[in-house]
């Protein structure tokens, strides 16, 4: 008989009870458990040490960005102009750039390439 269902009518207890089922020993078992115990401890010492490395990392980085803002990342050259007259010009040329393209002179391209050299 042909059936559409999804069970295994031909299959019963008594037919599983003497299916051959391998499993371990206690023994063995006992010996697994050990060495998942043993694995699982070395997995927990290193997520510890990549939890410990990334909050390093992280304190690593944000000294870095405050180095560089603060411009101790390299040696400072004396006869470079202030931060502030740098950001004055750039602001200046800027808006000399936008003059000149309201007024229509000079073409697109000389335009975006002097935008360009700003940045």
């Amino acid at each position: 008989m042909k059936t559409d269902g999804v069970n295994q009518s031909n299959i019963n207890g008594e037919k599983l009870i003497n299916y051959p089922f391998p499993y371990c020993s206690t023994l063995e078992q006992k010996k697994i458990l050990e060495i998942l115990d043993e694995k699982l401890s070395v997995i927990d010492v290193f997520l510890d040490n990549i939890e410990e490395n990334i909050a390093r990392s992280e304190a690593l980085r944000q000294s870095i960005l405050k180095k560089a803002f603060s411009g101790q990342l390299v040696p400072q050259d004396p006869n470079d102009e202030p931060a502030s007259v740098l950001l004055e010009r750039i602001a200046r040329e800027k808006a000399e750039v936008a003059v000149t393209a309201k007024k229509g002179r000079g073409s697109k391209k000389i335009i975006k390439q002097k935008a360009y050299e700003l940045l």
